[in-house]
């Protein structure tokens, strides 16, 4: 007798935390199935929008849901295409050829020469001279490593400017304590796949990072739990650092403690690190990239692009667009809309949701979009200054150099520092120009034309 009550007061905390949490999972399950749904629309080109000065296209349409894209050392862009289990390639615009097949859940698709690396549910597979004339990968592939299946199920994969194999795998949960140490973190290995670390934890899903191309440092996106509320947590653009914790479960935003049930771990976020850079909740942001290219404006050269897949666990829905964000001195200062359109808040429906924007060998931007299988081509019509592109002629005269430096009407009106400057001569790719009296040091010289403008600082002394 004894024994059997000594039985029931060691089982009873047990059965009163397994209620907490059992709780806790119901008022959760409440709070998601209260959302409104967002319903699908039929796509048209027509309803997307970008910033002045830029055309949007659709370079090609495919069956099933491209992912993380990139280009081949062939200049070919490849997808993977998750749902069908294939890898395509894409030639030239509105060509699309299945060259890979058979595989479970591939996410990345990323080149090192002539090797394509195949990031899967469960792993990552090395092709080697994988680029033929037709296109078509043949060989056996290699398994390089074995990494969680399922859960957040999708794998990616980036080389670290020395070389290194980075993956990211996501969490099995919205809140928990994992039980594996490679979920919620990110991963570094010696190329051939060995020499596992666990380079970051605490991050829930971070479906997309990249090397800054000046600082060198690794910016990784993060998707935010549901379940908490419309605006809770923001979603995070991280600076990750080797051996950092960046929180999740318990912590969310500027290093804020997450009541997230039972076995949330109070005290423990003074110990984390902060996201460098916040949106909009629920957003999800999924791939990000830095602008390389040379066609648009110099001002947008090394600034980050993001995906943000889009919501469904918010009364008013966010996303569903690519953002660009703003860097000075390699860290995020700001944001602003780079190509939207895909919702529509009057109908509460949607046209696509975007992955991944990557910088072309031709400089445009090319996109992936998994709910309409669209890959969209962005490309800038309007004036871009040449990088170095203005020098002094004599005494107060300019000379600027660049593309399209003229619009329609075959003007275009320089600036500096907001006053209007005499033009002596135009063209597309040269402006002459004095600048006015009086202005010394930094000077902001702008090109305005009617469809765009562009700007850069001289120095006059």
């Amino acid at each position: 007798m004894v024994s059997r009550i000594r039985n029931q007061r060691r089982f009873k905390p047990v059965y009163i935390e397994s209620m907490r949490m059992l709780m806790t999972a119901m008022i959760f399950v409440a709070a998601v199935q209260a959302q409104p749904g967002v319903g699908e629309r039929p796509f048209r080109l027509e309803q997307l929008r970008t910033q002045p000065g830029y055309q949007v296209s659709v370079f090609a349409g495919m069956n099933g849901n491209p992912r993380m894209i990139a280009f081949g050392p062939n200049g070919v862009l490849y997808a993977p295409v998750r749902g069908l289990g294939t890898v395509v390639a894409i030639p030239r615009e509105n060509e699309v050829v299945t060259v890979l097949s058979g595989l479970q859940g591939p996410h990345t698709v990323l080149f090192r020469g002539n090797d394509l690396y195949v990031m899967v549910n469960d792993g990552l597979l090395l092709y080697r001279n994988a680029v033929s004339s037709d296109l078509i990968v043949r060989g056996a592939p290699e398994r390089l490593l074995t990494v969680p299946a399922g859960g957040h199920d999708t794998r990616t994969l980036g080389f670290s400017p020395d070389g290194k194999l980075f993956v990211t795998v996501g969490s099995s949960c919205n809140f928990c304590i994992e039980s594996d140490e490679r979920r919620a973190a990110m991963m570094r290995y010696e190329p051939d796949g060995s020499g596992q670390t666990v380079y970051a934890r605490g991050l829930r899903n971070s479906v997309g990072f990249a090397w800054h191309p000046v600082t060198g440092e690794l910016w990784a996106t993060d998707n935010g739990g549901d379940g908490l509320g419309d605006d809770v947590p923001p979603e995070e653009i991280n600076i990750i650092d080797a051996g950092a914790d960046y929180g999740w479960p318990d912590c969310a935003g500027d290093r804020r403690e997450v009541d997230w049930g039972p076995a949330a771990r109070r005290g423990r976020c003074a110990a984390t690190k902060a996201p460098e850079f916040t949106t909009v909740a629920h957003s999800a942001p999924l791939g990000i990239s830095f602008y390389t290219g040379d066609q648009f404006p110099a001002s947008f050269v090394n600034d980050g692009l993001v995906a943000l897949h889009g919501s469904w666990n918010r009364n008013e829905p966010s996303g569903a667009k690519v953002i660009r964000v703003r860097a000075t001195g390699g860290r995020p200062v700001g944001e602003e809309d780079f190509l939207w359109g895909f919702y529509d808040p009057a109908t509460r429906t949607r046209s696509g949701r975007p992955v991944h924007a990557i910088t072309g060998p031709d400089g445009a931007v090319y996109i992936s979009d998994d709910s309409y299988g669209n890959i969209f081509r962005v490309a800038y019509t309007g004036p871009r200054i040449t990088p170095g592109g203005i020098v002094r002629n004599s005494g107060r005269i300019y000379e600027l150099y660049g593309r399209n430096l003229v619009g329609s009407s075959r003007e275009s009106v320089i600036l500096c520092n907001g006053l209007a400057a005499t033009t002596l001569y135009t063209s597309p790719d040269q402006v002459n120009f004095v600048v006015p009296d009086g202005l010394t040091g930094d000077v902001t010289v702008s090109v305005k034309t009617d469809k765009a403008a562009d700007e850069s600082v001289i120095r006059i002394d």
